[in-house]
């Protein structure tokens, strides 16, 4: 394979690894904190490259300063807006894992999440986890870089775009959070279900230490639905994958 090095296809690649490095910052499936940032910044420009090659890209080099960065901030605003759709999904299964380690009473201790080396919440981290090792079982990741190839046809490297594309993050952050409460509702109904039966045990008498009964029995009962629940996470993550396609699709129209 033989690269044209010529000013144009350079220019193309430097601008495609732009809009690529927001995507390879902000999504969990890379962007971990053992990863070193050398590398990340080597394989953005690797897959730079050869999109640009294999789709036979190049632009014409402005004369204007101005232009130049307005093209770079152009494709920095694309890339940042298909890294957020992917992290935000990640975020919703987080705040999903938040809801159900308070509710079953998990939220008094944390671990650290070995992807990002910050404090997280036991089940959100498990989710995580679980739902980085499904993107790879299913070949997500090669998805994700054919839609990013599709993207570049109908979102054209170098060629300004509508400030209103904005708006469909905004939606994709309502569509995954309801997806993350669909995962955790069945389990925060129960978990309430016992904290009414508690507060009503609790007011008939009054000497019943709510507490500490009724944390032992939210522990056993979150666990065990948790592991029933675990043998159908596959058809969740499977419209939550879906979900994180479906909107990066949407940006070419």
């Amino acid at each position: 394979m033989r690269f044209p090095l010529d000013i144009g296809w350079l220019y193309a690649v430097f601008l495609l690894s732009v809009r690529l490095a927001p995507v390879l910052m902000l999504t969990p499936v890379i962007a971990t904190a053992n990863v070193p940032g050398v590398v990340r910044g080597l394989l953005g420009l690797s897959l730079a490259a050869l999109m640009a090659y294999g789709l036979e890209i190049q632009l014409m080099v402005p004369t204007n300063g101005w232009v130049l960065a307005g093209q770079a901030l152009t494709e920095l605003f694309i890339g940042a807006l298909l890294g957020f759709g992917v992290q935000s999904a990640f975020g919703a299964l987080a705040f999903a894992g938040r809801l159900l380690d308070t509710q079953i009473g998990f939220g008094l201790s944390s671990v650290i999440n070995p992807m990002t080396k910050q404090s997280s919440s036991t089940i959100g981290l498990s989710f995580e986890v679980l739902a980085v090792a499904y993107v790879y079982a299913v070949s997500g990741h090669h998805m994700l870089l054919q839609v990013m190839g599709f993207l570049l046809e109908s979102l054209p490297v170098g060629q300004p775009v509508s400030l209103m594309l904005a708006e469909r993050a905004v939606g994709q952050f309502g569509v995954v959070f309801l997806l993350a409460l669909s995962l955790a509702a069945p389990l925060l109904i129960s978990l309430f279900a016992i904290d009414v039966g508690v507060a009503l045990m609790s007011r008939s008498m009054p000497q019943f230490n709510a507490f500490v009964m009724a944390m032992p029995v939210k522990v056993s009962v979150g666990l065990a639905l948790l592991v029933v629940m675990l043998p159908r996470l596959g058809s969740f993550f499977e419209r939550w994958l879906a979900s994180i396609l479906d909107y990066l699709v949407a940006f070419g129209g």
